[in-house]
């Protein structure tokens, strides 16, 4: 008797009921799903910008660059890539390129702005925003961002200081002014940007604009 009750406690002890067998299968599946989930929605790692298709009659794209012409300015705006970047500085006068080792840590636009008024223009930088399509705002370097980029090389800074629109900028009538806004580099997951000039006047009337992007993976080279 005594051997029949141990054989049947051991028959006990290594079997598993059939409610936790369920629930470990059930977890492990959930574990391969999510996993798959994770790999299949990863941001590709290399991504360039694109105008978007223009949805007014005062925006027109051509090439990479998108247009706007409201009343008397004409801006033109470029998603630079870090080899763009290179050829602006280096056909300045300092031929320094500031921004050299930074490609994959800033967003740069080339940006020029057009004065056919009598008015002068006014932008301030310091207020334009780029946002993504979930609303994640970030703003663009400014004087004292570059300051403590560069502020202990010279060459650097004063090419930085001269290349990019980092602080108030006026055109004069029936002039131009061109630059670089340089933003911080936008999370991998965005699908579309959203540049905001946020203040732009010609004389005492404002012109708001917003130059939108999408965001294109680039293909493989390999």
């Amino acid at each position: 008797m005594t051997g029949h009750c141990s054989r049947e406690r051991e028959r006990a002890g290594n079997s598993t009921p059939p409610f936790f067998t369920w629930l470990l299968f059930v977890i492990g599946v959930a574990v391969v799903l999510s996993g798959c989930a994770y790999f299949a929605s990863a941001p590709p790692e290399n991504v360039s910008l694109r105008p978007a298709p223009s949805r007014l009659p005062t925006y027109t794209v051509s090439g990479q660059t998108i247009f706007a012409t409201p009343g008397p300015i004409s801006v033109a705006v470029r998603p630079l890539v870090p080899e763009e970047v290179h050829r602006y500085f280096r056909s300045r006068p300092s031929r320094v390129n500031p921004f050299q080792d930074m490609g994959d840590k800033i967003t740069p636009f080339f940006v020029r702005i057009e004065n056919r008024s009598k008015d002068q223009v006014a932008f301030d930088p310091g207020v334009a925003i780029l946002k993504d399509n979930e609303d994640r705002p970030f703003g663009a370097l400014g004087v004292t961002d570059l300051y403590d980029t560069f502020g202990d090389r010279q060459a650097l800074l004063q090419a930085a200081l001269k290349g990019v629109f980092a602080s108030y900028v006026v055109v004069l009538p029936q002039k131009s002014r061109e630059g670089l806004l340089v933003f911080p580099a936008f999370p991998k997951d965005a699908e579309a940007l959203f540049l905001q000039f946020t203040s732009l006047y010609a004389g005492p009337t404002p012109f708001p604009l917003i130059f939108e992007f999408t965001v294109v993976p680039e293909e493989s080279k390999e």
